[in-house]
């Protein structure tokens, strides 16, 4: 096949890597020649005659036919009556099909529906001869066009009659017909023999169970769904309430999409770019249609390019090249430029698609993710049902979408079953658009109700390491923390969705909504404005904004009345229509990724919000722990610093097919400093992964030095797990914190630990490391403190003197133990009391990209402490002054106040002695062995904590203990009852549903605190 069609972004680049704002990835429409598939080991029929293997017995015909085709222009059309049979002799690579995971794959387009079986028999000549099947297995012939039949012998093909060994060979196909059907006709395409089948196959109409995952909790499992029925009473009537109810709703998401009155000639700003946009959308899609070549023969015989599954490998695809790319501009075309030709190409389009094989019942060989492809299509339904309705395909393409929508997971909801964020940002919304278009009647009602009960379940906090909205506000996918990609996409679709139902018996309830509301706010804390840390980025460490949340602010304010005056102030400090990075996401209007959300009507919504007056809050200030990411937060002024880490409860990293690949060390306390800028802010900070990064050294972590062949991962996904459950941080009210790590490498080398604290005092941050070591006598193990990207080689910084450092090229090793201080070139001082080891390295960085498949380079200033190779128990420190430039930093350095408790392995403790801020930081490691340094004695368990002297009769402690103490992967954490030994005779200022004093002597007071989350408890005592 060597046709040429337009194709959209695949949304690898906008569906995976989330927001993804810049106009190179996402604002061209690249022309895409499909591949030419490998058809080699594939009969598709093509040659000038039938292959001589093939035979008919008892009767019967074969021809090839260019009627129906799934690859080129040809099939085998077989002709039976009277119970002839079909076979083939010896086809190519059926003996090695033979094995643990061989098997068949095959199309077959049936004209004439029946509610009969076509039987598929495999063994030796002999065999088969003599009624003796090695595998045998049937398909049902109760539909009309293409369907796909993948099936691994041994699983689904496997005879219990067969008694030989399972290893013969196998040389015949032989194939029967229907018995109750005395002559008929089939049509045969695409017959491959694998011995690899793909595991994801799934069961549809055809075949039942055809794989092996087909339990509830499997990833687009159709069939399951479809058999489920709804367990919510059938209302016996639908009221006026209800009508109009889902008239509002749907008049509400018709605003969405076209926009509430626009006068689309006469638009600006973000609306007119987004109209531009949607019309460059629409063009391609014009011309993506014309090169599918879609033809309606005599009869009902339509054709055109094959269609197949996302997971297939031929091309085109059914989602990324016709129902993303092709059916929303058609639908645009028509309803807002008027054209009603394309009204008809509509008509056209699902046709085809639905004789192509996308229908009710068919799972296209196989689902996986199949619904992260199609969002156009569910859209498109909708958007035409007046049309489709008249021309008599609407019921048709109604129970397609709940077919692939898996309505039927709405309709028990009495137990608990995970939602994914993948499932939030599509089903969610086909759903709903599902029972929108059902008639109004009682049924409709009780499935509006059973949609609404899995929203509410889904928005519940999810236990354990399930997705989405997790304890501390952050939102999880593949078990793990995703802030740009996935979490961000499903809570702005749930958000949407709020604001669709708001005002309707219909509406969220209120702990839906504050759950949505507080992963929003989570969302925003995370990112500096349009940034965040790449801890938070999962495989996409070029991705990090998190901006296609931003409308959400707006649609979950908008879901009140009156309005949330928090969410909509939110929503205006993010909101700047002269930003570069919002105009590149005004310029979004397609559906060529995982969800549709870039609409006019979004935008106008959000457009009008901004217009009310509501003032724009400060910037957020503070200290947050996120323990569900092993992640902390500290704001200061403009900047954002971040830190992650690793542990038994969260994964150290994510990588994919060339997505990632040297990321090992992105949670070995990662810690970046984070500034706003003209385009993300994460290049105007420093980092720049894809330009000459050294995937060694992330600033903030502790780390063998290794090449990039050595830290590559090409074959998994990763998400590796350690043995430590101590990774987290305490929270003092907001303020300031603590986070902490026993590290330890389980999975690359096991000899590798290290105790990392971090101290947040406001701008000031003490960073310390003891016990560091591993056997590895290979590499140097290395803590960055920074690494910066430099648009310029002379961009200035500064080490021991007020006078800077502009030569392209620098390198200093520091031996002396002396005191030392450096100014990165983003003005971040850091000072070391010992600076021995230190490096400062300056000049041009050879890398690659994070996918592994470019050479990079950049300009860099870099320093870091050289602990060498297999240290046995090394250690740094060294403090951090946000922001302070030269003179600042130089000033900082000759009075840092600060004092370094403890820092041994069972103690990190650090008091700060700034006048006014006398706070004293706690890491216990070891709970065996008191620490007795100020306030506290001794814990019962390794804990983190923080005092706030306020006066000498008054002090604030926070508590967390970081064990989340989950035990599966749907256990909610497991609360325990920590107590501390403190120092003096207290009791609680106020009464704490979390803490309580539990004894007292004259100089002593144990408190006990109920732990839980990770999460941080403060409590106020006093004498």
């Amino acid at each position: 096949m060597n046709s040429t069609v337009s194709k959209g972004r695949k949304h690898g680049m906008r569906l995976l890597a989330a927001a993804l704002l810049t106009a190179s990835s996402l604002e061209a429409f690249p022309e895409r020649t499909f591949a030419a598939d490998d058809y080699s080991s594939t009969e598709s029929f093509e040659a000038p005659a039938l292959p001589s293997t093939w035979s008919v017995e008892n009767g019967g015909t074969t021809v090839l036919s260019s009627k129906h085709y799934k690859h080129g222009s040809r099939s085998l059309q077989w002709t039976w009556s009277n119970g002839s049979k079909l076979r083939a002799t010896q086809p190519a690579n059926l003996t090695a099909a033979n094995v643990k995971s061989g098997g068949m794959k095959l199309w077959i387009y049936n004209e004439n529906p029946v509610q009969d079986q076509v039987a598929f028999n495999f063994g030796k000549t002999t065999e088969i001869n003599s009624g003796i099947f090695h595998y045998t297995f049937k398909v049902n012939l109760n539909f009309k066009g293409w369907r796909a039949v993948w099936v691994k012998f041994r699983e689904e093909g496997r005879n219990p009659a067969y008694t030989q060994d399972p290893n013969e060979m196998l040389e015949t196909i032989q194939i029967v017909p229907p018995a109750s059907v005395p002559s008929g006709s089939l049509y045969f395409d695409n017959l491959e023999f694998s011995p690899s089948m793909v595991q994801r196959r799934s069961a549809d109409y055809q075949m039942p169970k055809p794989g092996i995952n087909v339990g509830a909790s499997t990833w687009d499992n159709v069939y399951y769904y479809s058999q489920q029925r709804p367990t919510i009473p059938l209302p016996s009537t639908i009221t006026q309430q209800e009508i109009d109810a889902f008239d509002a709703i749907s008049t509400k998401y018709e605003k969405w999409v076209y926009g509430d009155a626009l006068q689309y000639a006469n638009l600006s700003g973000p609306l007119k770019m987004r109209y531009d946009s949607l019309q460059d959308f629409i063009r391609n899609g014009l011309a993506a249609y014309n090169a599918l070549h879609i033809v309606r023969h005599p009869g009902d015989a339509i054709t055109g390019e094959a269609l197949y599954a996302n997971a297939d490998p031929h091309l085109p695809k059914f989602g990324e090249n016709v129902s993303n790319t092709v059916l929303l501009p058609l639908v645009f075309d028509y309803k807002i430029n008027g054209n009603a030709a394309s009204k008809q190409k509509v008509l056209d389009v699902l046709d085809y698609m639905n004789d192509q094989g996308w229908a009710e019942g068919s799972a296209i060989g196989t689902q996986d993710h199949e619904a992260n492809k199609n969002s156009g299509y569910f859209h498109a339904i909708y958007l035409m049902r007046n049309e489709l309705k008249a021309a008599g395909i609407f019921d048709r393409e109604l129970n397609t979408i709940f077919w692939y929508a898996n309505f039927g997971k709405t309709f028990d909801n009495s137990v608990y079953v995970e939602t994914t964020a993948d499932e939030m940002r599509t089903k969610f919304m086909y759903n709903l658009l599902y029972v929108l278009g059902m008639d109004n009647t009682p049924k409709k009602v009780q499935y509006m109700k059973g949609l609404v009960g899995l929203y509410e379940q889904a928005l519940q906090i999810a236990p354990g390491l399930a997705d989405t909205i997790k304890p501390d506000g952050t939102l999880f996918h593949h078990q793990g923390v995703y802030l740009n990609a996935y979490g961000n996409h499903a809570i702005h679709m749930t958000a949407l969705l709020a604001y669709f139902l708001s005002g309707t018996p219909y509406a969220l309830s209120e702990g839906a909504y504050k759950n949505i509301k507080k992963a929003l706010l989570t969302l925003e804390l995370a990112s500096n404005k349009y940034v965040m840390p790449v801890g938070a980025t999962g495989r996409f460490p070029a991705s990090t904004s998190p901006l296609t949340s931003l409308q959400g602010y707006a649609y979950l304010a908008m879901a009140k009345t009156p309005v949330d005056t928090e969410l909509a102030s939110t929503f205006m400090r993010l909101w700047d229509p002269q930003s570069k990075v919002l105009q590149d996401l005004f310029k979004q209007s397609d559906s060529y990724g995982v969800d549709y959300l870039d609409t006019l009507g979004g935008l106008q919504l959000a457009d009008n919000l901004a217009k009310t007056g509501i003032a724009p809050k400060a910037n957020p200030q503070g200290y947050w722990v996120m323990p569900y990411g092993a992640m902390a937060l500290n704001r200061i002024n403009d900047r954002l610093i971040g830190i992650k880490g690793w542990s038994r409860y969260v994964w150290d990293f994510e990588s994919g097919d060339k997505q990632n690949v040297y990321g090992r060390y992105q949670s070995y306390g990662n810690m970046q400093i984070l500034q706003t800028g003209l385009t993300s802010g994460i290049v105007e900070s420093g980092i720049n992964v894809e330009k000459g990064w050294d995937w060694s050294r992330w600033p903030g972590t502790t780390a063998k030095r290794l090449s990039l062949d050595e830290l590559a991962l090409n074959d998994g996904f990763a998400r590796s797990y350690s043995d430590s459950t101590f990774v987290g941080g305490v929270s003092s009210q907001n303020k300031y914190g603590v986070f902490a790590m026993k590290l330890h490498d389980t999975v690359f080398d096991p000899s590798f630990r290290a105790n990392k604290s971090v101290f947040f005092f406001g701008d000031k941050i003490v960073s310390l490391g003891s016990d560091i070591q591993n056997t590895d006598s290979t590499h140097n193990t290395e803590t960055t403190l920074f690494q910066s990207y430099m648009p310029s080689s002379s961009m200035p910084f500064w080490f021991n003197s007020t006078t800077s450092v502009v030569s392209p090229t620098y390198t200093s090793t520091i031996m002396s133990p002396a005191p030392a201080w450096i100014v990165d070139p983003y003005g971040n001082g850091y000072v070391l009391p010992n600076a021995a080891g230190t490096v400062i390295a300056r000049g041009v960085q050879n890398s690659k990209n994070n996918a592994g498949t470019k050479d990079t380079s950049g300009n860099y200033t870099t320093a870091y402490i050289n602990h060498g190779p297999a240290p046995a128990s090394a250690g740094y420190e060294y403090a951090i002054k946000i922001g302070a430039g030269a003179q600042g930093t130089a000033n900082f350095a000759n009075n840092t106040k600060y004092t370094v408790l403890q820092k041994n392995s069972n103690a990190h403790i650090v008091k700060n002695t700034e006048p006014g801020k006398d706070i004293t930081g706690y890491a216990i490691f070891n709970s065996s062995v008191p620490v007795n340094q100020g306030l506290i004695r001794s814990s019962s368990d390794p804990i983190m904590a923080m005092v706030q002297s306020i006066s000498a009769n008054e002090a604030v402690l926070s508590v967390a203990d970081p064990d989340l103490r989950i035990t599966t992967e749907l256990s909610p954490s497991a609360m325990k009852k920590d107590t501390l030994l403190l120092n003096g005779k207290w009791r609680l200022k106020t009464a704490s549903t979390e803490a309580r004093v539990i004894s007292t002597t004259e100089t002593t007071t144990t408190v006990e605190f109920d732990t839980v989350h990770g999460k941080s408890i403060d409590i106020t005592l006093v004498k």
